[in-house]
């Protein structure tokens, strides 16, 4: 859907916080943030070499979206597809073994046209898939490290500042190559859990006193109960192998 694939918003909310790296814009010549690797850069490429002609010189992120809505008609979304679907079976047969691209057999597999293409833009099924369709897809910014940068990101991603949905069925999710803001985002909620947990033993010891009026046997209940976290934790971790 060409109404829902935006990436102007999260963009301008990475140039407002200076998060990304930027470069001289082909227009004007103002540093903008340089423009992911994704599936639109792909098609702004595809459009440029071969739909439009006075843009032939014309870096591809800067041929106006106006001309790109007109130019992707039902025939050029279907040659798009195509190559797409060349490019995906070419990445499958290089990353099959160990071999190195030039020791691979490709037989009368068509070479991929785009010069750099990452698999990420497509999903696992999409080269077996028919009709083929894409049913989720990475972009990649490039943006900078630090600590406060990628909590500001964080931040601005759970205030949806960056691009997602327009009430269609279709969602944007971000996160770092690291996961970062999976574990701003999982400390926020141990926060919030530890909470819940010093309440629910503030409830606990009260009762217990209540039913045996014991201030030692209240105690030492509430002593067993800290000694279970690290018989649980070995067994999560060491048996089980759950990560947190």
């Amino acid at each position: 859907r060409r109404d829902v694939v935006k990436e102007g918003d999260t963009l301008t909310a990475l140039e407002n916080s200076d998060s990304c790296y930027k470069c001289p814009s082909a227009s004007n010549g103002v540093d903008r943030c340089i423009s992911p690797y994704s599936l639109v850069l792909l098609a702004r490429q595809y459009l440029a070499n071969n739909y439009t002609s006075e843009f032939a010189t014309t870096a591809a992120t800067s041929i106006p979206c106006d001309n790109l809505r007109t130019l992707w008609t039902p025939s050029a979304q279907s040659e798009f597809t195509s190559m797409l679907q060349k490019c995906a079976n070419w990445a499958l047969v290089v990353s099959s073994n160990n071999q190195s691209a030039e020791q691979k057999d490709f037989g009368n597999l068509d070479e991929c046209p785009f010069s750099q293409f990452m698999p990420t833009v497509v999903d696992d099924l999409f080269p077996a898939s028919y009709p083929p369709t894409v049913r989720y897809t990475s972009s990649f910014y490039a943006t900078k490290k630090s600590g406060s940068i990628l909590e500001r990101m964080y931040e601005d991603a759970e205030s949806k500042k960056y691009d997602g949905s327009d009430g269609n069925p279709l969602s944007g999710v971000y996160d770092t190559t690291e996961s970062d803001f999976y574990d701003f985002y999982s400390d926020s909620i141990v926060g919030r859990d530890m909470s819940l947990a010093v309440g629910s033993a503030g409830v606990t010891v009260v009762a217990m006193i209540i039913h045996t009026k014991s201030p030692f046997l209240t105690l030492m209940g509430l002593f067993q109960i800290i000694l279970s976290f690290p018989l649980a934790y070995f067994v999560y971790y060491f048996i089980a192998g759950l990560v947190f």
